[in-house]
């Protein structure tokens, strides 16, 4: 009889302590994560920051974070942080870059950290982030929600639209801004959006205005580790005889090399400039930009 108590209370004690094991993992679609992590070392990728982790047993893994998160490492490092995930879809390292490439891969990244203690909840899902035009339709003008601010959006052309979206409330410390580009094809995700995690924009974007004789231009470049994309707008003497024309398009830049001008098909929508810059507390980051020929 007393053996069996023994066993009854180890039962009942092992199941108590189910829950809080399984507190430690969260689930991201049907992949299994780690909770919590101590970093140990930020490594700059082609897709995102690669960090290295200590469980609260000491056991190393290894995650793909936002590329905005490796900035951080030295405030980051060596605390205990809760990890926020999100499935994201974002383009194949095959492309190298090519905007008009089509494949991509479906990626778990970690979009937010919070320094937390042993024995706090995990944190909850990040709230929904467009990433399909389910409620959209064909011929769109943007790849914004209603609920956003078309900051650009133009077609490059007929099977690819490129949108930068704000939210209403941008500003220097609050708010996003997000490049996002893709097939209008209601049916087909987007193809690449940056940066994948909600940031203000500052953090996500700089750009700048250009004045000049006969006319003016303005630029926004959204960059990961090698790549860039830079949306402008222009208009100057740069006919035969030098009538006034206009410009506007989405350059591609690798390692701060011009490698591709994709121009708009039509007349884009776009608030790039000064007033809407200082909104949102846009800057030129110390960098520049040629205006394509």
């Amino acid at each position: 009889m007393a053996a069996f108590l023994r066993a009854k209370v180890f039962a009942i004690t092992f199941l108590a302590v189910l829950p809080a094991a399984a507190q430690d993992t969260v689930s991201v679609g049907n992949m299994t994560k780690h909770a919590f992590g101590t970093p140990v070392s930020f490594q700059n990728g082609d897709r995102g920051c690669l960090i290295t982790f200590e469980d609260d047993r000491g056991r190393p893994f290894r995650e793909l974070a936002e590329f905005e998160l490796c900035p951080q490492e030295k405030a980051l490092k060596g605390k205990r942080l809760a990890l926020t995930y999100k499935a994201t879809r974002v383009q194949s390292p095959s492309c190298q870059g090519d905007p008009d490439c089509k494949k991509s891969d479906t990626v778990v990244l970690v979009v937010a950290v919070k320094p937390t203690t042993i024995g706090a909840a995990p944190p909850p899902p990040p709230p929904p982030v467009a990433t399909n035009r389910n409620a959209q339709a064909p011929n769109q003008a943007s790849f914004c929600t209603p609920a956003e601010t078309v900051v650009f959006s133009c077609y490059t052309n007929p099977n690819k639209l490129v949108s930068v979206c704000a939210s209403k409330d941008a500003a220097p410390n609050k708010g996003y801004l997000q490049y996002r580009t893709g097939n209008p094809d209601a049916k087909t995700p987007i193809d690449l959006t940056l940066p994948s995690a909600q940031v203000p924009p500052p953090q996500a974007a700089n750009g700048d205005s250009l004045s000049f004789s006969g006319g003016g231009a303005a630029w926004l470049r959204v960059s990961t580790t090698k790549v860039a994309f830079v949306v402008y707008t222009g208009i100057g003497k740069w006919g035969p005889r030098g009538e006034i024309r206009e410009k506007a398009g989405v350059a591609v830049e690798r390692d701060g090399t011009q490698v591709a001008n994709l121009k708009c098909t039509g007349t884009p929508i776009s608030l790039l400039g000064p007033d809407w810059f200082t909104k949102a507390g846009i800057n030129s980051g110390g960098r520049d930009f040629d205006l394509p020929e």
